[in-house]
């Protein structure tokens, strides 16, 4: 065969294989909400967990992201990441983008004409439509989700810059709505410092419930289109640290100018953020391989803070479980995975068959036939469950 003839079909193979190999990677979905509050449709994004397809009993809880377009793939990328792997740091979570047709209208608790340099601003005509935007968001958008998607009871509310102004109003405002809040160097500087008068009267008031707040901030350096070098935010910093309730977790951070400054910060605050809403969620190796009961008790304190029930993701017990069946022996431990996993998770049919197949190779087979059969119970199709218990029986 002539060689340009064999090199026109390889290349012409090569691309039907890639054509036919290629799919959309989808980060999330888009959709439209009519309300009848703000009389405008709002465009939502929404992140759902990897594990949300694989089974329909697992509840997740919420982060409502305001400036949602702008931050939504590399957020959702964080959430990700965090809570994926062996030492995951936050729960799996759904994630929430709200995006604003008028950003200084929504984010706004009061009506001000003044920009961050003391002068007039012809765009903020519109500011003071926070309280408006935070009913939309509580009688609307979040009963939309909760009836959409497999929701907890948990919610946590992300802000940035003027957005943050609206987080904090919601703790202020409506504190039952929200369990956490994190608020990336927002502009405390808004209308006279607004925020810091309304927190004032708000530490005076008591909350029925433990609220965690974490905020950043970054060093400010006097400049000619900066010239003040007063940093407010830092200011609330200090007073929020001194002057807040019992029940609030507070946390703050503020990175020094040379490494991150008010645009740079978005995405490192964020995740410094999720770390300290959810501290105390990653294992570590002592934990993972030497002491695993350990996992149970860590798990009920941070479910007890944070009011509600959180747990190790399913697959990663199964993977620890079976890592001490087979591949470094040790039955009390890898019972003590599967365990805890159908404890967890009592609607998976993989639990339970896995739990089994630990029983099994312990030589307890009434147990292990016990298993079974709730595994089959939960998934009658399962004709691998159906042969395990017919030769169990046998």
């Amino acid at each position: 065969m002539n060689l340009k003839i064999l090199i026109l079909i390889t290349i012409i193979y090569t691309q039907n294989v890639i054509a036919q190999e290629t799919s959309d990677i989808v980060i999330g979905q888009r959709i439209t909400l009519k309300s009848k509050i703000l009389d405008t449709e709002r465009e939502i994004s929404v992140y759902l967990p990897a594990s949300y397809s694989e089974n329909n009993f697992k509840k997740y809880p919420v982060i409502y992201l305001l400036d949602g377009k702008k931050f939504f793939h590399s957020f959702s990328g964080a959430v990700a990441q965090l809570s994926s792997d062996a030492s995951p740091q936050i729960p799996e979570s759904i994630i929430v983008g709200i995006t604003s047709q008028d950003r200084i209208k929504d984010s706004s608790p009061t009506h001000s004409l003044v920009g961050p340099y003391g002068k007039e601003v012809e765009g903020f005509k519109t500011s003071g439509g926070a309280n408006n935007f935070l009913k939309f968001i509580k009688e609307e958008l979040i009963p939309s989700i909760d009836t959409t998607y497999r929701t907890n009871s948990y919610r946590l509310f992300v802000g940035y810059s003027a957005t943050g102004l609206t987080v904090l109003h919601a703790l202020f405002t409506i504190p039952e709505t929200f369990n956490s809040y994190l608020a990336i160097d927002f502009s405390a500087w808004f209308d006279n410092e607004i925020t810091s008068k309304n927190a004032k009267i708000f530490h005076n008031k008591k909350l029925p419930e433990n609220k965690d707040v974490f905020i950043t901030t970054v060093d400010r350096v006097v400049t000619d289109l900066y010239p003040d070098k007063h940093n407010a935010t830092w200011t609330f910093i200090q007073e929020f640290e001194q002057n807040h309730q019992e029940n609030i977790g507070f946390g703050y951070k503020k990175y020094a100018y040379k490494s991150e400054n008010h645009h740079s910060t978005p995405l490192v605050s964020f995740i410094d953020g999720l770390k300290y809403i959810f501290r105390g969620h990653m294992i570590n190796y002592d934990e993972m391989y030497i002491y695993p009961n350990k996992i149970k008790k860590k798990f009920i304190e941070l479910s007890e803070r944070l009011g509600y029930n959180v747990y190790l993701r399913e697959d990663l017990c199964n993977f620890f479980g079976y890592k001490f069946l087979y591949d470094t022996p040790d039955i009390e431990k890898a019972l003590f995975y599967f365990k805890y996993n159908t404890d967890n998770f009592q609607m998976s049919s993989n639990t339970w068959d896995s739990l089994a197949e630990a029983y099994y190779v312990n030589g307890e087979k009434l147990k292990a036939l016990e298993c079974f059969e709730k595994a089959l119970k939960l998934n009658p199709n399962n004709a691998e469950l159906k042969e395990k218990i017919k030769k169990l029986k046998e």
